[in-house]
This record gives structure tokens, C-alpha cells and sequence, in this order.
């Protein structure tokens, strides 16, 4: 159940187990052979967890660098200390090319355009990046016959050090996709044409970390399995392949109602009772993340039982219905996910109640959700 925090202002929080992260993350540099890097991906602020405590703990426990996706996010990491590699996954514009230098980071290079731009920045700074090539998910990535142009330009501009070439799957959810394999084969290919076969290569996230050594290479980025969820979802939940949940979110009651039969509660009036009935109004909505797909489908825990979510989901608020308990107070702790006595709420569960991924239902978290880093130890 919920430590009790003092929250002020609105009683609805976040508490992320960095215990949890850094067993992930073991579990994750069980999974790859000795010597192979993990950079953990900790784009969208910690994947809507909080960065900063999450980032620090990889590093403490063996994180080579970081991955992230805007240089807001380098400036970030690089204010609060940290000097490890940052790796720029969504790559490089002509108009923070600057910026990548100042701030050390190794971006990924996808287009031809971006090349000039990078060596004018890296006369001051000198620029260690990624060239990503096209293997077959149809979005990002040089095309096989731009490689030979791109090495050639590389070679001729000052500044520049081309650490290796990388690229990403389109299904390592589904581990025995064939793209898989034709992905790997195509970026073999490459490897071999470039002559960069020795060269720092990485192609590898939390699906395939997990079911294909033969992708690993030098280096790896595991995503949302350090978060508890299980890439491989709605296939299966992270408990299931020995990942442990990170994120408890708690609120607490704010109203009661005793209800006659017949009444219609929240917007649309989508939920009526059908008998007298005691509703309990908790202070989240949307506006904190929690999905509006979720009125009159979600459950929460309240004194370790699952109690349903009625009506529309408001963006400040939610309605419970509470009647099948003896008692309910004003001020007790709702657990909207994770663990309350013998009953849990995933992220995979919430996911599936608005068919979504679990990455979606923490990257949505609200920004007006107080976020407390905790150790399960002390739980």
C-alpha cells in the first residue's frame, strides 16, 4: 500500500522504485553477452516517470550513457551533473547542430543534409556520431546507396568522428518476425559494404535484448523494460518475464455521495445507478494522464479490493463506485496502479482497458502528478 506522503495541494501522486529500475536493468545486462554497452533510453522526461533520479541511478549501476530525444532533454542531464555519453536519437536539424556540439552529445545522423551542418559545429567541439541506415521499418535512415556518399563526405569534413553505423527494428515485439531477420541481414550487409563491421553498431531495444542475441552487437538500448512493462505486451506482462514493476499511482478520496436509484453520474450521465449506491469522486482526470478511454472500464484498489471507475472520465476528476464496501472514508489512499494487498493494477492493464501500450500510459502521465522517487526496500 502507499507510503503516506504529505502531498500539498491535490492528493494524487506518482511513486517511481528505483529499485525496480536497477533490477531491470540487471535483468536487462543479464540478457547480453560480456562487454556489450546499455544505454538506457530516458527520452520524454524518464518516460513520463522523472528523469533525473531514474537517470542517476542507471549510471550509478552501469550505464555506459543515455539515450534521449531533444537537446531540451541533453540541456536537462547536463545541468543536473551528469557528463556521460548522450546519445540524440531523433537525430540532427541544421539549427542545433550548435547545440549538439556545446553539449557533447553523440546524435544519430539520418540524411546527407545534416552533414555540413555537423562539421561546421564541430570546429570548436569535436562531434562523435551515428550514421542510422535504412533496414526496412519505413521511417528513418540513410538508403543503402546514399552509404557510399555519406563515408565519403564524412572523410573529407574536419571535426567529425563516425563512431558507427546503427539502426532500428520495426518488431522485436514479435520475436520471430521475419522482418527481424531481414532487418539484422540488411545491416549486416551494410556493415560489411561500409567496411565498418568493427565499428560501434546498435540495433537492439527492450524486445530484442530479450529474444535475440544475434541483433546485441556492441551496444544496446533497453527502453521499457526498465520500466516494469513488458515489450513483448499484450503477449505477456513484465512479472512474467522477471521484470519488476516501477510506478505506484495513488490518490485519495475527495467527495462521497450515497446516490438513489436511478442517478446519472459525470458527463453524458453514461453510468446510472441501479440501486442505491455510494460514489466516490477522486481527484485525477485526463489532465493527469489517466486515459479518458477509461470511464466506465478501469478498476482501482481501495482497501485491496477492485472497485470500478463510473462514468466519464473528467479532466479533473473520477467517479468509483464504493457500495459493495462497509466503509469508506474522505481522505483514504485509491491505488490507480500498481499494489494493494493481495490485488495489482499493471500498466499492462490499464493499456489493454484502453487499447493502447503501456509506453503510452506513462509518457501521458501529467506533469501536475508530484513525482517521489522511493526504494522498494523501504516499502
Amino acid at each position: 500500500m502507499a507510503r503516506i506522503f504529505h502531498i500539498s495541494g491535490r492528493p494524487t501522486w506518482l511513486e517511481i522504485d528505483l529499485d525496480a529500475i536497477e533490477h531491470n536493468f540487471q535483468h536487462a545486462r543479464n540478457a547480453v553477452a560480456p562487454g556489450v554497452a546499455l544505454y538506457p533510453v530516458v527520452k520524454a522526461n524518464g518516460y513520463g516517470l522523472g528523469v533525473l533520479p531514474i537517470a542517476k541511478r542507471l549510471l550509478a549501476c552501469g550505464a555506459y550513457g543515455l539515450c534521449i530525444a531533444t537537446i531540451e532533454e541533453a540541456i536537462q542531464l547536463r545541468a543536473a551533473g551528469i557528463s556521460q555519453p548522450l546519445i540524440l536519437l531523433s537525430g540532427l536539424s541544421a539549427d542545433i547542430a550548435e547545440q549538439v556540439a556545446a553539449y557533447h552529445l553523440q546524435p544519430f545522423v539520418f540524411d546527407l543534409s545534416h552533414i555540413h551542418p555537423l562539421s561546421r559545429a564541430a570546429r570548436h567541439h569535436p562531434i562523435t556520431f551515428f550514421l542510422k541506415v535504412y533496414t526496412g521499418m519505413g521511417r528513418f535512415g540513410l538508403l543503402p546507396e546514399q552509404l557510399p556518399e555519406a563515408l565519403q563526405l564524412i572523410r573529407t569534413l574536419p571535426g567529425l568522428s563516425l563512431a558507427g553505423l546503427v539502426s532500428h527494428l520495426a518488431c522485436s515485439d514479435q520475436p520471430d518476425h521475419p522482418d527481424n531477420s531481414r532487418q539484422l541481414h540488411n545491416l549486416q550487409q551494410l556493415l560489411i559494404q561500409s567496411g565498418m563491421s568493427h565499428g560501434q553498431t546498435s540495433l537492439a531495444n527492450s524486445g530484442a535484448i530479450l529474444s535475440r542475441p544475434d541483433t546485441h552487437f556492441s551496444w544496446v538500448r533497453p527502453g521499457i523494460m526498465l520500466y516494469g512493462a513488458s515489450p513483448f505486451f499484450p503477449h505477456n506482462h513484465g512479472s512474467q518475464i522477471g521484470l519488476k514493476p516501477v510506478v505506484s499511482w495513488y490518490t485519495r478520496i475527495q467527495q462521497i455521495r450515497s446516490l438513489p436509484t436511478g442517478s446519472g453520474v459525470g458527463y453524458g450521465q453514461t453510468f446510472v445507478t441501479q440501486r442505491p449506491s455510494r460514489i466516490a469522486i477522486l481527484p485525477v482526470g485526463y489532465a493527469d494522464g489517466y486515459n479518458r478511454l477509461l470511464g466506465n472500464r478501469a478498476q482501482v484498489l481501495l482497501q485491496g479490493q477492485r472497485i470500478p471507475v463510473v462514468g466519464r472520465v473528467s479532466m479533473d476528476s473520477i467517479a468509483i463506485d464504493t457500495t459493495e464496501l462497509s466503509e469508506v472514508a474522505i481522505g483514504a489512499p485509491v491505488t490507480l496502479l500498481g499494489r494493494d494487498q493481495e490485488e495489482e493494477i499493471t500498466a499492462e492493464e490499464m493499456a489493454s482497458w484502453c487499447s493502447t501500450i503501456p509506453y503510452e500510459i506513462f509518457t501521458n502521465l501529467g506533469e501536475r502528478v508530484a513525482k517521489y522517487p522511493v526504494s522498494s526496500c523501504c516499502s
